[in-house]
């Protein structure tokens, strides 16, 4: 076997141990008069053409009755990358076709688009890297108060489970609120792949 292809397999392997180390089943408690709040977790995906990537999985909870009878718009998972050269590098973050699923009026089914927007949701302030949700408009509206589990492929390996206030946001109308996420989220690694997965695997071994 060549050098490459050791490296190749090793990377891959570096990639599935970071991401299974750090598959959890976490609870999130609501704070006091957040409008919306979630957990989040990550796993090796199993779909094909997604090798190098983790499967981030967000399991959400929101409540806009104080927001005006007005339901959801739309959701920012807002990353906290820090300073990342690489953030707006071409897939970086993907999808897949529909990126999520929820409960709407009347016990619908939402079905969710995933945008990322590597310089922020415009809807809210700062400029941190976002992965935003928006609900295909398919006769299903969320409701004033509703789940939904939405998800994305990053080839940024997760960091430490914490809980991350201010991590994501919600809009209805033009009312914007953010909440708390319990969970991990991705790391930046701008190295090559080989570098970013052993990086990771070290980092979740030696903590």
């Amino acid at each position: 076997m060549t050098g490459n292809g050791r490296h190749r397999i090793s990377a891959r392997m570096a990639t599935l141990a970071v991401c299974t180390l750090t598959l959890l089943a976490l609870t999130a408690v609501p704070a006091a008069a957040q409008a919306v709040w979630g957990t989040s977790t990550a796993e090796v995906p199993d779909a094909p053409g997604f090798e190098g990537y983790c499967l981030y999985q967000l399991n959400i909870e929101w409540d806009t009755t104080e927001f005006g009878d007005h339901g959801m718009s739309h959701v920012s998972f807002f990353l906290e990358l820090g300073v990342c050269d690489c953030a707006c590098d071409e897939g970086v973050v993907t999808f897949d076709g529909i990126a999520g699923t929820g409960v709407g009026v009347d016990g619908c089914e939402l079905e969710f688009l995933g945008l990322y927007e590597c310089r922020g949701d415009p809807s809210f302030p700062g400029d941190a890297p976002t992965v935003k949700y928006e609900h295909l408009e398919n006769g299903c509206e969320p409701a004033e108060i509703g789940t939904a589990t939405l998800s994305f492929y990053s080839r940024f390996g997760p960091g430490d489970p914490s809980v991350h206030p201010g991590s994501l946001g919600i809009k209805a109308a033009t009312v914007t609120e953010v909440g708390d996420i319990t969970g991990v989220l991705p790391l930046c690694e701008c190295g090559s792949p080989v570098e970013q997965a052993t990086w990771s695997l070290m980092k979740s071994l030696y903590r």
